[in-house]
């Protein structure tokens, strides 16, 4: 490689590390948000226009002036027609590797590298992204049309024709290395022969062969829960999932990332969703039939539901879901327990709302965990929060409500509410009572 080439390879190669180090970190505030993007997309559009131009005269062609990343690229394809192809390729692997729909109305300059280029990279574009602090519009239509994830497997795949033009690596090549290399690493593979260890790695060679590639492997442990043989291969395979989890190459994270994505849920109850702001099912708050706020969902770029659970107030996104009806079922099982209530002696079963140790809200002291009822004098108003609508519950009614928290050991703990219902509010009661835990045998 000549000095100049090898130069460029290498500025090419210090942007990518500048993005990687340094990723977007979304912000309450949606300027700040944009401005990280806007500065990042700035040097990556400059980048991949040295490149380009670069290209261009090695292969013996004279690249036009200016910033426009569409002119440039039909350039590299008159002069160097293998390098646009391969780059094309690029474009095309790293839209799938993010779930992009190019079929989508606001997506649909995903589907080539040179309409995606011809909408965001022209020189009007690379004005408007450098300057774009001196109007600050977040309904900047470029704004949403720029996938700095996109800009970033370009900048790869500019390198990987600078370093290695007969031998060029997509994403996909990219992700299956890294995942090999967590996976089969010499020293945690290692063994003496005749030891239990030879065994394992063995027995963990031949469960990797069940298999295409080591991506393909990574993910069914996962999704099995790591439960793929012995210890040694559960604690390999996690090891792994967790150390890709942390590496700085964005798109081998994203991968990582999506391999915990919930199965189909069940669909025994699906909760309401009150869609949120413009843009249809989008984002969205979901709540029970009697408007209890169970959490939020939002779809993101990649057509995921990322959810994110209202639990002791709102915390970060815990779940990723295939479809929004799996967010919103995921929200009813995570939130919600269906429990055997007693009411006047009649037995029947309804959905408590609410999460672990927290189906019923002391109101006038707190909950007691005890082996039995306590006493008149220590008792306590808590308020229940029932899932269905026609619960035939009213005051002055005697009640005992058992909520099953889990099970071990051949064991069930049983969270237990008894009392007196002293208040109705439509799906909200009101039990003047206490509380206990019960330690009950699970019936085989």
């Amino acid at each position: 490689m000549d000095t100049q080439r090898f130069t460029l390879w290498h500025s090419v190669k210090d942007v990518i590390r500048i993005l990687e180090n340094e990723p977007v970190k979304g912000d309450m505030v949606p300027e700040i948000t944009a401005v990280q993007v806007m500065n990042r997309v700035a040097i990556a559009h400059l980048s991949i226009e040295r490149a380009l131009k670069s290209l261009i005269g090695k292969a013996g062609g004279s690249a036009e002036r200016g910033h426009d990343l569409g002119r440039q690229f039909r350039g590299l394809l008159r002069h160097d027609p293998a390098s646009a192809t391969f780059l094309g390729e690029v474009f095309e692997a790293a839209v799938c590797h993010y779930r992009y729909n190019p079929n989508a109305g606001n997506m649909k300059h995903l589907r080539t590298l040179e309409t995606y280029l011809e909408t965001v990279g022209s020189d009007r574009a690379f004005q408007d992204i450098r300057y774009w602090e001196l109007g600050q519009s977040l309904d900047e239509v470029l704004l949403g049309r720029i996938y700095l994830s996109l800009h970033i497997e370009l900048l790869y795949g500019v390198s990987q024709i600078l370093l290695a033009p007969n031998q060029p690596m997509n994403v996909v090549g990219r992700v299956e290395r890294a995942v090999e290399g967590k996976m089969w690493r010499t020293a945690e593979v290692a063994y003496s022969p005749g030891t239990p260890k030879e065994h394992s790695v063995r027995a963990y060679m031949e469960w990797r062969q069940g298999f295409r590639t080591w991506a393909e492997a990574l993910a069914c442990a996962v999704q099995q829960d790591f439960n793929v043989g012995d210890d040694f291969m559960a604690d390999l395979t996690r090891k792994a999932y967790m150390a890709l989890l942390e590496v700085p190459d964005s798109a081998v994270r994203y991968f990582a990332s999506t391999l915990d994505v919930l199965p189909r849920q069940s669909r025994g109850v699906i909760p309401c969703v009150e869609w949120l702001g413009p843009e249809k099912e989008r984002s969205g708050c979901v709540k029970t039939t009697a408007g209890e706020v169970l959490g939020f969902i939002d779809r993101g770029l990649d057509g995921l539901w990322y959810i994110t659970p209202l639990r002791d107030g709102a915390v970060t996104v815990s779940a990723k879901a295939a479809s929004q009806t799996d967010a919103r079922c995921y929200l009813a099982t995570l939130l919600s327990r269906l429990a055997k209530v007693t009411l006047n002696a009649d037995c029947r079963l309804l959905r408590i709302v609410g999460t672990k140790h927290d189906f019923f809200q002391g109101i006038y002291g707190e909950a007691h965990w005890l082996g039995e009822p306590l006493g008149e004098e220590r008792t306590s108003t808590y308020k229940v929060t029932l899932w269905e609508e026609s619960h035939e519950i009213g005051v002055d009614d005697s009640i005992r409500i058992e909520v099953p928290d889990g099970s071990e050991d051949g064991l069930m703990a049983v969270d237990i509410l008894e009392g007196r219902v002293t208040e109705v509010d439509g799906q909200i009661i009101y039990v003047l009572g206490s509380t206990f835990l019960a330690i009950e045998k699970v019936k085989q």
